[in-house]
């Protein structure tokens, strides 16, 4: 027969498992405890046994008897032994009728039956027992019974066992119940799951304000959807963006070609034709070129290429790659802060990515502006800084200008396809640091941030 489910549970087992080893602990402990009690008593009687017979040596043999009398007389438990015997081993006073056997008075301890015999009758017991012999030939003998010790630890094991059984049987109803509560959230946590996999993106499981472990699997698990549904929200749009850019210049290439057909009167008119056809499927493919490396570097699948690099010279190289072009343009492109700085990470990658902050600086600084690019050490963190004098970035659109394909009002009529700063910060996000629109008084300032761990 197939055990319930909540019996196959790792909690339920767990719980178990570690029910049993504390109550084997505690029959362990309380045995040994009260052994070590039993024992330790035991010594302390069997020293005042000794004392006893010590301090009747050389008394009179009166006092013998009052120290018999005095000893028999509080003894409510029948535990104690005393006994005074002749030359012949007959009894004389106490509660022992006959000197035990294999019994030396020589004032050492030992493991004895004794014949007992008392008001309530007579008995044998096994006790402890210490013997002189008097100066007047007479046998002193003294013991003890540990019956009732034994019984005190027998009680308390056997009060240890009846415990157990409601204690074991409360321990599965709470097992039971921490193991439906867990199957309960993983039930829900495997319907939730489904209706995910069905499509239901926007789906996310309910906390339930506890903060135990449960609710941290939960929340991260939320967490991992909203990046699952953004992830898909972005593949969505990409492909719609990809269908949108696509199509312009593809319809451009097929118009081409057509008037080439229908209108060329010479070689070189359908020379002419294939050329701007070529050009629009050139942009077509720059478009689609760009996007697989935009993916690929955000599935890190360029961290084998990481390495030891100088972000100082990378600046120093793209600034001496621009010069002619921004001399062309009348633009300045000034340089400065710190000339080296060690950090992990991929040279090309970096030099794409600062080389794109420039170019989109430079893309819109009118003529007779500057462009500014500097390494600048703030909280120790290092900066890189790229500034121009062009008309800037609005407040509403700062974050909005690191997505795909996003080209403001003012650039529409500018060259481009929207993925540059795209690459920015994917290559930015490979390499942990970060990237952002920083405030400015006069044009655009472009920011990125390496962190202390990343440098």
């Amino acid at each position: 027969m197939r055990l319930p489910e909540f019996i196959r549970t790792t909690t339920f087992r767990w719980t178990l498992t570690i029910s049993a080893v504390f109550f084997a602990a505690v029959v362990v402990l309380t045995t040994f405890v009260f052994h070590q009690v039993i024992e330790s008593n035991k010594t302390r009687i069997d020293g005042t046994l000794v004392r006893e017979i010590r301090n009747t040596v050389g008394s009179d043999p009166k006092i013998v008897f009052q120290f018999i009398q005095t000893r028999l007389s509080e003894d409510p438990r029948r535990v104690r032994l005393a006994g005074l015997f002749d030359e012949r081993g007959q009894p004389i006073a106490g509660n022992m009728r006959s000197i035990p056997e294999n019994f030396v008075p020589d004032m050492q301890m030992y493991d004895v039956i004794a014949d007992r015999e008392d008001d309530q009758g007579a008995e044998k017991q096994a006790a402890h027992a210490i013997g002189i012999v008097l100066s007047d030939g007479k046998t002193y003998v003294v013991g003890r019974n540990f019956d009732d010790l034994v019984a005190l630890q027998n009680d308390v094991l056997n009060m240890v066992g009846t415990a157990l059984p409601p204690a074991a049987i409360l321990t599965l109803i709470c097992a039971a119940v921490l193991a439906l509560r867990t199957q309960s959230r993983i039930d829900e946590i495997h319907r939730m799951a489904l209706r995910v996999m069905a499509g239901h993106l926007n789906e996310r499981l309910p906390t339930r304000g506890t903060h135990d472990d449960f609710d941290k699997l939960v929340a991260i698990i939320n967490d991992m959807l909203g990046k699952i549904e953004q992830l898909v929200t972005e593949v969505k749009g990409v492909g719609d963006d990809i269908a949108h850019d696509l199509r312009t210049p593809l319809t451009r290439v097929r118009a081409a070609l057509e008037r080439g057909r229908d209108g060329a009167t010479s070689l070189d008119d359908l020379r002419k034709a294939v050329d701007k056809g070529i050009t629009g499927i050139d942009q077509a493919l720059s478009v689609t070129s760009a996007l697989l490396r935009i993916a690929a570097i955000e599935h890190g699948q360029r961290n084998a290429a990481f390495g030891d690099v100088d972000l100082g010279s990378i600046v120093s190289a793209v600034v001496d790659l621009y010069e002619p072009a921004a001399e062309d343009m009348g633009i300045k492109l000034l340089s400065g802060g710190i000339s080296h700085w060690v950090l992990r990470g991929d040279r090309d990658l970096l030099f794409e990515a600062i080389s794109n902050l420039i170019d989109n600086a430079l893309k819109f600084t009118p003529r007779g502006g500057s462009v500014t690019i500097e390494l600048v050490r703030t909280d120790n963190n290092l900066m890189l800084r790229v500034a121009d004098t062009g008309p800037g970035i609005p407040v509403p659109e700062r974050e909005a200008v690191f997505r795909r394909f996003y080209r403001s009002d003012k650039s529409r009529n500018l060259a481009g396809m929207g993925l540059g700063l795209s690459l920015v910060a994917a290559i930015t996000r490979l390499h942990g640091f970060q990237v952002k629109v920083a405030d400015s008084l006069q044009g655009c300032t472009i920011e990125m941030i390496c962190s202390p761990a990343a440098a």
